[in-house]
């Protein structure tokens, strides 16, 4: 970018602490905020210049000169640009020396990654836009720095879900295998799809594959191809999901139902990179970064047999645990404002807002369904809602979704005081996990008092059951026969 070029310019970030920075990172991404970062404030000398639009935001101490040092710089070099300075607490006199000496704000750590984006919202020039892309030709000359351009939309406010971002980016850039972990609707696969957006092979496609969901007769043939002829019904050649995957990403959700005859075969492709198509002896090229991901505990299964210790190492090289809804409730609101607006947006109720009542019901209810269980009952409403809010009725939720976190009941907010009472709601799956009260189960526990809760709601109808709980008609056979190895059911 040529010292006269007018053009707006990512916010600039100056923090050396890989760990904060990583976290900031990965804030502005949420936020579709274009960014550069550096580790030092000598190297963001160069770009100072005039006419410089942007927010340039640094922490006070780094390794050479200060924030402060560089402050002053940038008075000289371009008196309009926005400064923000970061200080911790114990310096937060410095951050008083900061706005004497031009700063336009100030953040003391530990801070909420909402302080950090209202204060570059209130700084950015007008002609700033989030979604400005930097080109190869300006990121050739910003010396020491790391561009960071925003691929995909994420919502993340709690700082578990912010960590768990950060540590996605630490292995985006590499071809490590990747172990995704989590409840079944915590956003598994929204963790790969993110991984893929931010690594060298981001161009190359995006494959994924539930193996839950695919009988085990046709997995092998969809997951490796097969060749014209090679079995009942082959009426042509195929291509498999790793052929298609060349050059990318492969997705493998439910690795945990994967037949054992399959796993052996998997672990080979994982090998050799290498796949051989069914009915065929011709091996080829598979370039593929696998990630897995799983709502079971797997070194279990090793332990009982169910899966291959091999395989578990090879694909567990980098694990990555996405937390369960209810330990990240400052998640829950933002997640429950981004449904609203896609689904109000559908059927042209762009003035629908949640009532006071209906936040404080989406906080306290404990949501065994994760994410997709907080997206399915948001549609609902939508729907349900006759005025312009969403009251707590129109949820469907009742109060008893607070009492499967163990907590107790008068410590639940008294939501009678507002203007709209609760109303009793039909009993759905949601409502059904909400008996369950027992305190201190592990997970395992918990999912399983809650599948054969619902089946027993059902009278046993497996359809229905499936239905309710998002799972696949195989999961659900597969964890009945555990159950019932385990002497949980009779029949």
């Amino acid at each position: 970018m040529r010292a006269s070029d007018p053009q707006p310019f990512p916010v600039i970030l100056i923090e050396d602490d890989e760990d904060l920075r990583e976290a900031i990172a990965v804030t502005l991404r949420m936020n579709k905020i274009d960014f550069v970062t550096h580790q030092r404030a000598e190297t963001v000398i160069p770009l100072l210049r005039p006419d410089l639009k942007t927010v340039l935001v640094t922490d006070y101490k780094l390794p050479g000169m200060t924030g402060l040092d560089l402050l002053k710089i940038a008075q000289k070099e371009c008196p309009d640009l926005a400064v923000v300075i970061m200080t911790a607490f114990a310096d937060a006199k410095l951050a008083v020396e900061a706005l004497r000496a031009g700063a336009r704000d100030f953040l003391i750590k530990p801070f909420v990654p909402q302080q950090l984006i209202d204060i570059i919202a209130r700084n950015q020039p007008e002609s700033i836009q989030t979604s400005e892309v930097v080109t190869p030709t300006q990121a050739s000359q910003l010396v020491g720095s790391e561009i960071r351009s925003p691929a995909h939309q994420l919502i993340a406010a709690d700082p578990e879900t912010i960590a768990t971002f950060a540590r996605c980016e630490r292995v985006a850039g590499t071809d490590t295998s990747v172990l995704v972990t989590g409840q079944s609707g915590v956003g598994k696969e929204l963790v790969a799809r993110h991984i893929h957006l931010h690594s060298k092979r981001a161009n190359g496609p995006y494959i994924a594959i539930n193996c839950a969901a695919i009988p085990d007769t046709l997995l092998e043939s969809i997951l490796f191809g097969h060749e014209k002829g090679s079995f009942t019904g082959a009426t042509k050649a195929q291509t498999g999901k790793f052929e298609q995957a060349h050059k990318g990403t492969l997705f493998l959700d439910e690795i945990g139902e994967m037949p054992a005859t399959l796993q052996a075969k998997l672990l080979r492709v994982l090998q050799d990179k290498m796949v051989e198509r069914i009915g065929s002896t011709e091996l080829i090229q598979a370039d593929v970064r696998v990630i897995a991901a799983t709502n079971r505990n797997l070194q279990e299964q090793v332990k009982s047999g169910h899966f291959r210790e091999d395989l578990y190492f090879r694909l567990a090289v980098f694990p990555i645990h996405v937390t369960e809804l209810r330990k990240r409730p400052l998640d829950i609101l933002p997640l429950a404002d981004f449904f609203l607006s896609r689904y109000r947006m559908n059927i042209g109720r762009d003035e629908l807002v949640l009532s006071e009542g209906a936040k404080k019901l989406l906080k306290t209810y404990s949501w065994p369904g994760n994410v997709r269980e907080l997206e399915n009952i948001i549609q609902r409403a939508v729907l349900l809602a006759d005025g312009d809010q969403i009251l707590a009725g129109d949820l469907e939720l009742g109060d008893l979704g607070a009492n499967s976190l163990g907590i107790a009941k008068n410590a639940i907010p008294d939501l009678s005081s507002t203007e709209e009472p609760i109303m009793d709601a039909p009993k759905s799956g949601t409502n059904i996990a909400s008996d369950i009260d027992e305190i201190g189960q592990d997970i395992d526990s918990v999912e399983r008092d809650h599948i054969l809760k619902v089946l027993a709601k059902v009278d046993g109808n497996r359809t229905k059951a499936v239905e309710i709980l998002g799972i696949s008609a195989r999961a659900l056979r597969y964890k009945l026969k555990s159950y019932k190895e385990a002497g949980f059911i009779n029949n």
